[in-house]
């Protein structure tokens, strides 16, 4: 090798070394980059629970803000039947989710295996069906309501709640489903199985994870849901926690707002944390059904 080739050969290496470093930093930036706009994301997100948290344990005297209390919780169990709203609650977010997955896997499944055009436009009109404002349908309910003497009852919240939950349930379940090849389907319906058997003990082991994040989902609509709650309920016995705290502690003024602020973070807290373990399904569907259409 000349000098002047070892020359160039050492200036090349040099200036590959410099890229390489470059690039490293390049990566780096990025990385913290990255990193610091989703904590600053995470912030603003929590900033409200955080803010909830703070307001339900501090002290109605301004002066004293730094030390916490649990007066304010005390309160929530002594001026209202809150364990009473959250077994209501929790009763039927329940039974809303049963007859919300019983209407709506069978429906998902239909719809995901339609692959002519008026299948696609019929799960469109599904979903069409959730974006109806509540307010336009309650007096027609209420109607119903009243004729099968469910009034003031949490059977007439199991009744009407799934008008907004299974539409949208049927939309993610059956984009969850058109994930499933029908390959293992129509292979295991060889092996012996009928239609039903082979949803049962192959497709449906391929969406749990989607069908727990719709349960997730289903729960949260019917815990949170005030129109048809506040129309169809005025007993403290059958009172969810969504009309039973702004009802009984929103009567006098002031409004009690930290024991307000106490129940919501007793309420939302495990809500959040359910939503969060499941939020990388819902953006998987969401992804999926978009591609699709």
């Amino acid at each position: 090798m000349t000098p002047v080739n070892g020359l160039a050969a050492r200036t090349a290496a040099r200036e590959m070394l410099r890229q390489r470093r470059l690039a490293a930093v390049r990566q780096v930036v990025v990385r913290v980059t990255v990193y610091a706009v989703a904590a600053v994301a995470a912030l603003v997100c929590a900033a409200p629970f955080l803010w909830g948290l703070a307001t339900a344990f501090e002290r109605g005297t301004p002066g004293a803000r730094h030390r916490p209390t649990t007066e304010h919780v005390r309160a929530l169990f002594h001026s209202t039947r809150f364990p009473t709203f959250v077994v209501n609650t929790l009763v039927v977010g329940g039974l809303v989710v049963v007859v919300t997955l019983a209407l709506a896997l069978p429906a998902a499944y239909a719809l995901s295996r339609l692959h002519r055009s008026w299948g696609g436009r019929a799960g469109l009109a599904i979903l069409l069906v959730y974006l109806v404002p509540p307010p336009l349908l309650f007096l027609s309910l209420s109607r119903v309501v009243a004729t099968l003497g469910l009034a003031d009852s949490i059977w007439s919240l199991v009744l009407v709640h799934p008008t907004v939950t299974v539409p949208v349930s049927v939309w993610l379940l059956a984009a969850f489903l058109r994930g499933v090849p029908v390959d293992i389907e129509e292979q295991a319906m060889v092996d012996g199985h009928s239609r039903f058997g082979a949803f049962v003990r192959v497709v449906a082991p391929q969406v749990l994870p989607g069908i727990a994040a719709v349960v997730v989902l289903t729960f949260t609509l019917a815990a949170g849901e005030f129109t048809y709650a506040l129309t169809f309920i005025w007993s403290d016995a059958s009172m969810p926690v969504s009309t039973g705290l702004p009802a009984r502690l929103g009567g006098g003024d002031p409004m009690l707002w930290r024991s307000v602020q106490s129940g919501a973070v007793f309420v939302a807290v495990p809500l959040a944390i359910a939503c969060g373990l499941f939020l990388d399904r819902f953006v998987s569907v969401l992804a999926q059904g978009a591609h699709r259409d």
